[in-house]
This record gives C-alpha cells, sequence and structure tokens, in this order.
C-alpha cells in the first residue's frame, strides 16, 4: 500500500492538526485527504488492474455508477448497492445494460433491516453528489428530507458471494464507522482482497481518534488490505 505519510512540512502540520477533534482539525483533515487523492486513486487503480472474470468486486454507496462502470470494465462480477431511489434509477440507466453488474436498491450497515435515509430534497435531488445518509441527519446546505429504506448488514453481504469479493469501494456516508469497528476487531478473520472506504470523520468529530488507530492498524496489515483514505 502506498505510503500515507506527509510528504513536506505543510503536510505535517496539517497531520498533527487533523488529530484534534475539533472544526479546525476537522479542516486540516479534509485538506490532507485532498492532498493524497492521487495516492489512493492510483492504489485503487492498481488493484483494478489486478481484476479479471474471476474476480467479485463490490461498490457499496455506487451513486450513479461512475465506479460501478469502473470495475465492470475489468471483466469482474460487480454487486453495486445504492439506497436513494431517484439515484437508484440513474445507476440502472448508466449501468443495468452491463451483464456483469448486479444492482440493490439497499442501503449498507453493520445490520439487517429497516433504516431511514436522510436525501435531498427533491428540488436538488439532482445533484446526486449531495448528502443521502442513514448516519447524519442535517446538512449546512438545506433541511434534508427522509425516507425509509431496507439496510443490508455488511457481512452478510460477503457471505452471500460464492466466494471471496476480491476488490471493495465503500463510501456509505458514516455507516462504515460501525462496520470498521467490526472489520478492526479481527481483521485477519476477513477474506475480502482490498478494501477502500471514505471515511466521515470530519462531520462525526468523536470518530477521529478511533479512524486514526485504525489507519494505523491498516498500514501494518499484509493481509487483507485496508485503505482508508477514499477521496
Amino acid at each position: 500500500m502506498t505510503d500515507y505519510r506527509p510528504a513536506n512540512a505543510y503536510q505535517w502540520l496539517l497531520a498533527r492538526v487533523g488529530r484534534w477533534p475539533n472544526l479546525l482539525g476537522a479542516s486540516a483533515r479534509r485538506k490532507l485527504r485532498r492532498a493524497w487523492a492521487a495516492r489512493t486513486l492510483a492504489d485503487f487503480e492498481d488493484e483494478l488492474r489486478c481484476l479479471g472474470p474471476d474476480d467479485i468486486a463490490l461498490d457499496l454507496g455506487a451513486n450513479i455508477g461512475t465506479f460501478t462502470r469502473r470495475l465492470a470494465a475489468t471483466g469482474a462480477m460487480v454487486h453495486a448497492f445504492e439506497p436513494d431511489p431517484d439515484t437508484f434509477a440513474r445507476l440502472k440507466e448508466a449501468c443495468g445494460d452491463l451483464p456483469n453488474v448486479v444492482l440493490h436498491q439497499a442501503a449498507v450497515g453493520a445490520t439487517n433491516g429497516t433504516v431511514r435515509l436522510y436525501r435531498a430534497p427533491s428540488d436538488r435531488r439532482a445533484d446526486y453528489s449531495e448528502m443521502a445518509s442513514t448516519v447524519f441527519s442535517t446538512s449546512r446546505q438545506y433541511r434534508a428530507e427522509t425516507i425509509d429504506v431496507e439496510q443490508r448488514a455488511f457481512a452478510d453481504i460477503l457471505d452471500a458471494l460464492p466466494g471471496p469479493a476480491s476488490l471493495i469501494k465503500m463510501d456509505i456516508e458514516g455507516a462504515e464507522f460501525d462496520i470498521l469497528r467490526e472489520i478492526f476487531r479481527d481483521p485477519c478473520r476477513w477474506t475480502f482482497g482490498a478494501l477502500f472506504v471514505e471515511t466521515h470523520e470530519t462531520r462525526a468529530l468523536d470518530q477521529i481518534p478511533a479512524i486514526d488507530k485504525m489507519r494505523t492498524v491498516a498500514a501494518s496489515l499484509a493481509r487483507p488490505r485496508i485503505n482508508l483514505y477514499w477521496p
């Protein structure tokens, strides 16, 4: 895995301030994430090059399918999960014709059940990048609407596959915290090959120490490969 240590004095300062569980620390972490985006995407490209028709990939928080299509282009069997019904319709339009893609209109979390999804109001939903989260109920840009959606447990999704997932991309807007705690209780028991996660601790400042500890553990693992720097 790529070295994510700061590359210069400015990044070292950002890394130090980013450990603070406050708004200043959150700002520093966002700047570091942008600085490291190219490294993370290069790591992801390396994993993509290793995929083929015998592999399974997961796109958790698939949105409108940008990375679903990238994964599918390798020939791997791709399972893409997206809970928002409007965004799922766009995902289906973009990827529904791909023979090696299975689309799931569901959220992903640590448990199975029905959960409340907070999403952009109808007059702003055309901007697919806006918040849709089962964890964060507020936005600085708007008052979120809510709907109930199905949620599937991460561990159960993996167990239902015909074999280990080779590559997983996870961008699930805060629902990753509970999943990561489950993974890092015993990382070596998991059979997936590589996992790339966007962590949202800048919106949940109390999670900063836990995410930093997980990143330290992840850097020491030979397998599975866990990258917590997805941009």
